[in-house]
């Protein structure tokens, strides 16, 4: 029996129609949630959290098991991870559509390919505010793909709830929480 690679998985088409967008209204049909928190201070903090979303930290550290996943985020990079859920781990691909670097924020989104449980894209990003505080900031556009997310209803949202309190505090290794 051949083992097919988990990005074999997946197709190369976004599992929605348009394109994503880092802040752009969602298309028809599509949730938006939206987290932030606090994770430090300072120029020292938010260039360690930017450096580390853009090795996907965030993904690493709250519990996604890296299937084929690049060393760091580009654009056009296609990620496959193995999402934890007690003792499953189902494969999610997404393609980073967007990296942002400047002195105020870092950070990237990524959008679901054809055969992914969800339509739609995420973005991390770091900001660095006024007042120094750092944040990091998650917004998920989406809405459920398969069969079994769809079946879940509420559900659904329920777990990407527990998904981005994971996301959020991925960081606390990299940065002191503030």
């Amino acid at each position: 029996m051949t083992s097919h690679p988990p990005r074999a998985r997946f197709g190369d088409g976004y599992a929605f129609e348009g394109e994503p967008s880092l802040d752009g209204p969602p298309p028809a049909g599509f949730h938006v949630t939206t987290r932030s928190r606090v994770i430090g201070h300072g120029r020292a903090a938010f260039d360690a959290a930017g450096d580390a979303v853009l090795r996907w930290q965030v993904h690493h550290g709250s519990g996604f098991v890296p299937l084929e996943v690049p060393d760091r985020v580009t654009v056009g990079a296609t990620s496959v991870w193995g999402v934890t859920f007690g003792p499953l781990h189902p494969p999610v691909a997404c393609r980073v559509f967007s990296v942002v670097r400047t002195d105020a924020e870092v950070g990237f989104g990524h959008a679901a390919l054809v055969g992914h449980p969800q339509r739609g894209w995420e973005s991390y990003r770091v900001h660095r505010h006024d007042d120094d505080r750092v944040t990091l900031d998650i917004r998920v556009v989406w809405r459920p793909s398969a069969w079994w997310m769809r079946a879940a209803g509420p559900a659904s949202a329920l777990a990407l709830s527990l998904i981005l309190r994971r996301n959020l505090r991925a960081l606390d290794g990299v940065v002191a929480p503030a």
